[in-house]
């Protein structure tokens, strides 16, 4: 049994050892070890993945967007010029050059206008300017000249409808030093558009800067802002560099604890090219600002001698957070129609003093804005949803009172429906041998709301408006004014070629839906009105039936935009 036993256990371990042996040689389901070629991160708030080798946390980021837009059509008025002195003296006697700007054209709805050669006559008070070019009429005090009827409709030429396709691409990277992250980001838009509202045709630099131990240099949402242009594509009333027009800046922010900080910043004014015009408001950057193209004085900035300078403090904490800050920013313009011409100009109402034609000062403007979270607010409001109210006040300083950017950026014109307001850091009116001062201001609240995960309103409200001082007051000395300026206030042509105050509100709403991750659906719409005074110097409006007629202040505007659009994130 002893021997028996031992073959028997001998032969068991025989062949577990062949077993094993061509077990080994058998494929195995036990899982091999894991190489890790991708490394997720999260480095300064930056969340993405880490290239092998490197200790740079790297995120790709961007959207697409297409969207389909529409609006109402209206007649439109703009500044008329080209009127002979003949005509001019014979409305306003005391008048220069100035009050070729001083006469309203219905309906111009070209680029380039083109300039009639057509006699006038009165009946029944009219100046009559007949539709035939050349035609000739003798009748008692006919006046001859250069003036624009302009025929056409205020809205045949004019497009209802348009399209935009955005592609937005970003691409930031980050890495942890011994004084904190240092992170680089930069994005690009790449748009094609047409017709109603639309974005143009462009690839550019979005935004592209660095951040390190407090330090941001770049091109960078401004400090300024509080907040962005709002939940629509067409903007609110807001001093927006944060979603648009972001300048060049180098800026140093000092943290204290508790979400507590303040900047301060040097922001460049100039053009953002396809991004936007800066805050040097006046030629080239904004040619012919607010006035389609026939503007009432050919204001230029000098060029850029010293950045805006802008501090803010800053707090963000668990209700919301708030902002309150200022700049400072330089004018320094001439108005060379008037400046350094040789022989040189003369201004006033007489015409006997020498232009004051440059003008070199500091604007300013203050902006403040707070933002509640609502979340479980009265058993009505959840997760996302929240108020914001911001406003600001400006001085020759007029970008910074956000009234540019509102709607779509044309001063209350609303795609041409009237005549827009008059939007410039400073306006010299050779009649008064003075430079006008803007004061402008805006306030805006937004509220949004979700009424579930997928579906949200945004509600928007804004309203501004500006003042322009020393239109009035004055007109450069005796000589400037002489003997007949009683005269000419009293009979009412005044000194003032612009808008002395403008008033202009705007609302709106965006019913969006997200039906899955990093889609959106958005319905927006937008209304904005616009009312301002009648300048003292204003002579009277050209019609498309050729009539002029005296005093027929056109300052009344409003109009509508309806846009939907489809939005892929990543």
């Amino acid at each position: 049994m002893t021997l028996i036993k031992s073959i028997l256990l001998g032969s068991a371990a025989g062949i577990v050892a062949v077993a094993s042996a061509q077990a080994a040689d058998l494929p195995t389901h036990k899982a091999a070890p894991v190489v890790q070629y991708v490394q997720i991160c999260n480095v300064g708030g930056i969340t993405g993945w880490t290239l092998p080798g490197s200790d740079t946390c790297v995120k790709l980021s961007g959207y697409i967007t297409a969207q389909f837009t529409g609006g109402n059509l209206e007649n439109q008025y703009n500044w008329g010029g080209g009127i002979t002195s003949a005509i001019r003296t014979a409305l306003d006697p005391f008048a220069v050059a100035q009050s070729d700007q001083r006469i309203l054209v219905e309906g111009t709805d070209t680029a380039a206008p083109i300039f009639y050669a057509v006699p006038g006559y009165y009946v029944g008070g009219q100046l009559v300017l007949p539709n035939t070019p050349g035609a000739v009429f003798h009748a008692a005090g006919e006046q001859t000249g250069l003036i624009n009827p302009n025929t056409q409709t205020g809205t045949f030429n004019r497009h209802a409808t348009g399209w935009t396709t955005r592609a937005n691409f970003g691409f930031s990277f980050a890495s942890n030093t011994p004084y904190g992250p240092l992170i680089g980001h930069f994005d690009l838009n790449s748009e094609n558009g047409n017709g109603f509202d639309n974005t143009g045709n462009a690839t550019y630099l979005n935004t592209g800067y660095l951040t390190w131990a407090g330090i941001t240099a770049g091109k960078a949402q401004s400090f300024f802002s509080f907040t962005g242009g709002g939940d629509n594509w067409a903007n609110i009333f807001s001093p927006d560099r944060k979603g648009f027009n972001e300048p060049d800046l180098i800026a140093y922010t000092a943290s204290f604890g508790g979400g507590f900080s303040a900047t301060l910043s040097a922001e460049s004014p100039g053009t953002n090219g396809s991004s936007g015009g800066g805050t040097d408001v006046g030629n080239p950057n904004f040619a012919n600002i607010g006035v389609n193209g026939f503007t009432p004085s050919s204001i230029t900035f000098g060029g850029e001698r010293w950045p805006d300078i802008v501090g803010a403090l800053h707090v963000k904490q668990g209700w919301g957070e708030a902002q309150v800050s200022g700049v400072i920013h330089d004018v320094n313009v001439r108005e060379y129609n008037y400046a350094g011409t040789f022989p040189p100009s003369f201004c006033g109402l007489t015409g006997l003093v020498l232009c004051n034609a440059a003008e070199n000062k500091v604007g300013w403007a203050v902006d403040a804005g707070v933002k509640f979270n609502l979340t479980g607010w009265g058993g009505f409001f959840g997760a996302g949803d929240n108020i914001l109210v911001t406003g600001a006040y400006s001085q020759n300083a007029v970008w910074y009172s956000g009234l540019l950017d509102g709607m779509w950026g044309e001063n209350g014109q609303v795609n041409g429906n009237g005549q827009p307001m008059y939007l410039q850091d400073a306006f010299f009116n050779p009649l008064s041998n003075q430079w006008a001062v803007p004061r402008a201001w805006s306030v805006t609240a937004i509220l949004e709301h979700h009424f579930t995960p997928q579906f949200y309103i945004d509600l928007e409200g804004s309203v501004g408006g500006i003042n322009w001082s020393n239109q009035n007051n004055g007109c450069g000395g005796f000589f400037g004014c002489g003997a007949f300026a009683t005269g000419a206030l009293n009979n009412g042509y005044g000194i003032g070629a612009i808008s002395s105050h403008a008033t202009s509100w705007i609302v709106g709403a965006d019913l969006g839906w997200n039906p899955v991750t990093n889609l959106n659906f958005d319905l927006e719409l937008m209304y904005q009105g616009t009312t301002q005074d009648r300048p003292s110097g204003f002579i009277g409006t050209v019609f498309n039936n050729g009539a002029f007629v005296p005093g027929a202040w056109k300052g009344e505007s409003d109009g509508f935009a309806g846009r939907f659009r489809i939005t892929r994130y990543f």
